[in-house]
């Protein structure tokens, strides 16, 4: 299940409907750019409508610390066996 962030009067609130607020997707393979950093390929939508494409742009310093926070969260979840959503 992916979760998705939309904004109500009383602030922002989480919901795995993928037609209710923005969702940004992974579109692409992570890549490195001509500077040596990390690109990640993303949509961005919104309420089911497609804005358009970006890129996630990683100093490698960035990437490392989200590597040790995506590591540290993988070790305290139990497996998801059947799909990769979290």
């Amino acid at each position: 299940m992916t979760m998705t962030q939309r904004r109500t009067r009383r602030g922002t609130t989480l919901t795995a409907n993928p037609s209710q607020g923005v969702r940004v997707h992974r579109s692409a393979a992570l890549r490195r750019t001509a500077a040596g950093r990390y690109a990640l390929p993303l949509t961005v939508q919104h309420n089911g409508q497609a804005l358009g494409p970006t890129v996630l742009i990683l100093t490698h310093a960035e990437a490392v610390q989200m590597r040790a926070e995506l590591d540290r969260l993988l070790d305290e979840s139990p497996a998801h066996p059947g799909g990769s959503d979290g």
